[in-house]
């Protein structure tokens, strides 16, 4: 009985998306062509944007890591003095 349940379930689905496909492509309001050109447009500006904020994230982190690397080597170069100072008293 379950099968048979799933059964209509399933043909219930498929004829519902083809209703929808149908009713879709009759109440589209552009062309699929122009559809398809205003989506290329946006994909276009999208990946210009995405490598616009990646190079600005690669600036932030090159410059993050020089001043970090100062920072470590000024650290460096106390730690070493206090050793020397430690070592001579």
């Amino acid at each position: 009985m379950s099968e048979h349940r799933y059964c209509h379930w399933m043909q219930g689905l498929f004829i519902g998306a083809l209703a929808g496909a149908a009713i879709g492509m009759l109440w589209a309001p552009k062309s699929g062509k122009e559809t398809r050109e205003e989506l290329s447009i946006k994909a276009n500006d999208l990946a210009a944007q995405i490598k616009d904020e990646y190079g600005a994230a690669l600036e932030k982190s090159k410059k993050a890591y020089d001043s970090l690397l100062v920072r470590l080597k000024e650290l460096e170069a106390r730690a070493e003095k206090k050793a020397k100072e430690l070592k001579g008293t």
